[in-house]
């Protein structure tokens, strides 16, 4: 009984190790086969798109069936008041006849805010311009949110079609990419540019279609174009880390397949050069306004860990770095896998199928390019910053192409057993075939989310974004040119969550923009105006106002008069501390810097410093 089983399972082997994807019969697209009966196409995807958007509201349930889309928010705070800020940013720019790529709304006094600098999701921002105008940059927040994944599973989802015939394997490699640990970290943090990613999918699925030369190249290259075009207004990040998986997977194809390599070459250059053209008459401006653009920072943008060899098959706690939890970087819940997690289920299932993938070439090559992604998750933090154009990077962020590539691999491996039962066992009803297949995509999809239900108890924890009284009836009615200085000032830094530093920009953005806010949580040139300030601390009143911030009581006299200074240049400005986010003794600090005692309104402190205000002239003790 055994050495039969044994010959069978064998034979099986042998069968399946023939399919090929490079065979004229695995080599015609999916897509085309599709579009013999263009109904039956177009439900696929609707099918597709359905499962993502179910999966999307049961993740965000809170906001869309227990609370109210236009207020509820993951935390009024954070990274995620970073995204409702750039929302509301732009077409308040727009409507007002401001440069939306240089922004004063915030770091105001301090010089403004370059915009392709930072992650500004300007594209994203002006396609939900109308929800934002109508609802609020909430509800856009919370729209983009839902969407993302959606889109990119959906991407995904159509490149698997060159994996596998098997709708269900297709949607399986889908999910595994858009609801990846990579992703839903990036997703309860607000980092659209991060859960946004169809680019990296399609970008693959057209060079292929190229390299088959099943298109038309300038339409090709001019699609290309656009893309990249939608991406740099999204996230830089994400294009350099696409630029890179490319140039992967155009390396392991001319080792693998030189000859079809050096056949589509013209489909390429024609692709290339039409895309190019197209992209860099858009471009043009905004590439040199990152480049060298006023306020522009060059990279690294901040500290960078690198992975974990064992992060990928060990869930462990969901961290930012070694030293910063997700609740200070603006998530509330529980917090959910490695990033870099896949499990050692997934792998096992993927090394188990080899026999039945590893002739397709086009499986290899995806291989191939998983693992040399996934070592690039380990390059150590301090190497990667010297590389250049790359540093910018956050090296575990190849984590994105690495769960694209492992789910490409599942849908190839289903795709591959059913091809391997079907010719071993001709005869059998296709009802069973069709058990054996739901069966295992049933047994991938419950390795691959076992984890992320249990670690993140979805649906995700949401609260109402909640705006101050003073910020909701005063801020409105200031003179124009008035400019907000809170206290706690609004500024990242290392010693202090950055859930206080933003809240002040979710307060704004709740109000219109009607007041431009002094500092902020943005990137902007450090005391070397070069790097950012995470990387290069800036000193005179920003390092005044922190320490102002974090220990009042030990001001120091020269602090005291380097904020007095910095003031009496700001004016007019008006000075708003909010009792429950001010350190003890910020009151009266303030006053005695100041010379000048507070009104209360509306539950803050405040000091209306108009052009002819002298300060340090009362020295009274605080109220």
């Amino acid at each position: 009984m055994g050495g039969s089983s044994q010959t069978v399972t064998t034979n099986l082997l042998r069968e399946a190790a023939r399919d090929s994807l490079n065979s004229p019969r695995r080599e015609q697209p999916v897509d085309r086969r599709l579009s013999r009966s263009p109904k039956t196409g177009i439900s696929l995807h609707l099918v597709a798109i359905t499962s993502y958007l179910a999966v999307a509201l049961v993740l965000w349930g809170h906001v869309w069936f227990g609370g109210s889309p236009a207020h509820s928010i993951t935390c009024n705070c954070g990274d995620t008041v970073q995204q409702v800020w750039w929302f509301e940013w732009l077409p308040w720019a727009l409507t007002h006849g401001h440069d939306p790529f240089l922004t004063n709304a915030m770091w105001s006094r301090l010089g403004g805010v370059n915009v392709t600098s930072n992650t500004s999701w300007l594209a994203p921002a002006a396609i939900l311009s109308p929800i934002t105008l109508l609802f609020g940059p909430v509800a856009s927040f919370n729209v983009a949110n839902l969407l993302a994944p959606v889109l990119s599973g959906w991407a995904a989802f159509a490149l698997a079609g060159r994996f596998s015939r098997l709708a269900g394997a297709r949607i399986t490699a889908g999910g595994l990419y858009a609801f990846s640990p990579f992703v839903l970290r990036n997703t309860v943090l607000g980092h659209l540019g991060l859960t946004l990613t169809p680019y990296l999918p399609l970008v693959l699925l057209l060079g292929l279609r190229l390299l088959s030369r099943e298109t038309r190249p300038v339409r090709t290259g001019l699609l290309l174009g656009a893309l990249t075009i939608f991406e740099f207004f999204t996230s830089l990040e994400v294009l350099a880390i696409t630029a890179v998986t490319g140039g992967l997977c155009t390396l392991a194809l001319i080792v693998c397949r030189p000859r079809m390599v050096a056949e589509a070459r013209r489909q390429f250059l024609v692709a290339a050069s039409a895309g190019a053209t197209l992209a860099a008459a858009a471009l043009a401006y905004p590439v040199w306004f990152y480049l060298e653009g006023p306020r522009h920072v060059a990279g690294p943008f901040g500290p960078s860990a690198s992975a974990s060899a064992s992060g990928i098959i060990s869930a462990g706690p969901n961290v930012f770095n070694a030293h910063t939890p997700l609740t200070a970087v603006g998530y509330l819940g529980p917090q959910g896998p490695n990033v870099d997690y896949l499990g050692i289920g997934l792998l096992i299932a993927i090394a188990a199928s080899c026999p039945v993938w590893r002739r397709r070439r086009a499986c290899t090559v995806i291989a191939g390019v998983g693992v040399l992604t996934w070592v690039l998750e380990l390059v150590p933090a301090g190497l990667w910053a010297r590389l250049p154009l790359l540093s910018s990077i956050i090296v575990r962020r190849f984590a994105l192409p690495v769960s694209l590539c492992a789910g490409l691999l599942i849908a190839a491996s289903i795709d591959g057993w059913w091809s391997a039962a079907g010719r071993r066992w001709p005869g059998a009803a296709l009802a069973i075939r069709r058990r054996v297949s739901r069966l295992t995509i049933l047994v991938c999809t419950v390795l691959a989310f076992i984890p992320m239900i249990d670690t993140y108890s979805p649906p995700f924890r949401v609260t109402t974004a909640a705006v101050p009284a003073w910020f909701q009836h005063d801020a409105g009615n200031l003179p124009a040119g008035t400019a907000v200085l809170t206290i706690p000032f609004s500024y990242y830094f290392a010693s202090r969550p950055i859930y206080i530093a933003s809240s002040p920009m979710g307060w704004q953005a709740e109000m219109d923009d009607d007041f431009d806010l002094v500092g902020g949580w943005a990137f902007v040139p450090g005391g070397n105006g070069v790097n950012d300030e995470v990387m290069s601390a800036l000193t005179g009143p920003v390092a005044a106002l922190l320490a102002l911030s974090t220990n009042p009581r030990r001001l120091t006299v020269a602090e005291q008069e380097t904020i007095r200074s910095a003031l009496t240049r700001w004016r007019p400005l008006v000075v708003v501390v909010i009792p429950q986010y001010a350190k003890q003794g910020t009151v009266v600090v303030v006053t005695d810097t100041l010379g000048l005692s507070p009104i209360w309104s509306d539950g803050a402190w405040i000091w209306n410093l108009n052009r002819s205000t002298q300060l340090g002239v009362n020295k009274s003790v605080g109220p």
